[in-house]
């Protein structure tokens, strides 16, 4: 959940409510205000901001007012002027359908690729890498998109196992063997047996990969490493999850392709070679689909 959404849920005193619709109006204007101007703007006391940034589970309010600009920032910044839950009107015709979902689209890997931190991918690549054993942790629709990931990662000898049955997924944290690594996909990152799961992984020495939004939720607190996915939808008041899907999947295919990319040329040699001997029924017509043997180059 973000940021805003909490403060805007959470239970607060009349006093603390007072400072938290200021915050909320005034957005990125809080940025120069000392915790004495904010409570003098809203006839408070700068101990209420302590209390609320305590209630929102920060140390204190410099770590929340830091966390509250960055998320406005991004939202401000990142967010075109079309709605990513309601993209669309029972008035639009179907090209105009296609063209939004089109911007929408773009405009949801754009964001993605603007929240990589280079580091973090870098360091998430080299997990998959070297695991013997890649367990994808993703239930409801995330359970099948990430199917294409497993795919991709057994065309080069990586071994993958998609846990999406909620009766399996803590079971699956204790046996996962001390060399593989855990790959999560949370939108909200408030599932509550991804808690348990990665305080598991943790006391066990698994590493662990999360895929999840830009707030600070409990699986972006837990994770080892945290790749974030475009925030632009609601978790239900929406028409579907095209936002979130292409981000996820953008995100997937990125891991992938810096697996591949440290075995460049062994991985490719042996995916064309054994594709080559699969399929070898395939054919087209189609100039741009017909195959030559340009894998004889590596010879």
């Amino acid at each position: 959940m973000l940021i805003r959404e909490r403060l805007e849920t959470t239970k607060f005193s009349n006093s603390e409510k007072t400072i938290v619709d200021f915050i909320l109006e005034q957005k990125e204007k809080i940025k120069p205000m000392t915790t004495k101007e904010i409570a003098n703007a809203t006839f408070t006391s700068p101990s209420t901001l302590i209390r609320i940034a305590k209630k929102m589970r920060f140390e204190g309010w410099s770590e929340l007012k830091e966390a509250f600009l960055k998320e406005e920032e991004y939202l401000s910044s990142h967010f075109c002027d079309i709605d990513a839950n309601l993209p669309f009107t029972a008035e639009d015709p179907c090209y105009t359908i296609a063209s939004k979902l089109l911007t929408l689209k773009k405009e949801a890997l754009d964001d993605t690729f603007q929240l990589i931190n280079h580091v973090d991918l870098h360091y998430a690549i080299r997990i998959l890498d070297r695991a013997s054993l890649i367990s994808v942790f993703g239930v409801s629709n995330n359970g099948l998109i990430v199917q294409e990931f497993k795919y991709n990662m057994r065309r080069i000898g990586k071994l993958v196992e998609v846990v999406n049955l909620q009766g399996e997924l803590l079971y699956n944290a204790h046996t996962m063997p001390a060399s593989a690594c855990a790959l999560i996909v949370s939108y909200s990152g408030e599932t509550p047996i991804y808690h348990k799961i990665l305080a598991v992984l943790k006391e066990n020495g698994i590493p662990s990969i999360a895929l999840t939004n830009i707030g600070d939720s409990t699986v972006s607190k837990q994770a080892d490493i945290v790749l974030r996915l475009s925030s632009r939808e609601k978790l239900y008041s929406k028409i579907g999850t095209f936002c979130t899907d292409a981000s996820i999947e953008y995100l997937l295919d990125v891991l992938f392709a810096g697996v591949f990319a440290l075995h460049y040329d062994e991985y490719l040699r042996e995916k064309i070679e054994r594709s080559s001997q699969i399929e070898q029924g395939r054919f087209s017509t189609t100039e741009p689909l017909k195959e030559s043997r340009f894998f004889d180059d590596f010879d």
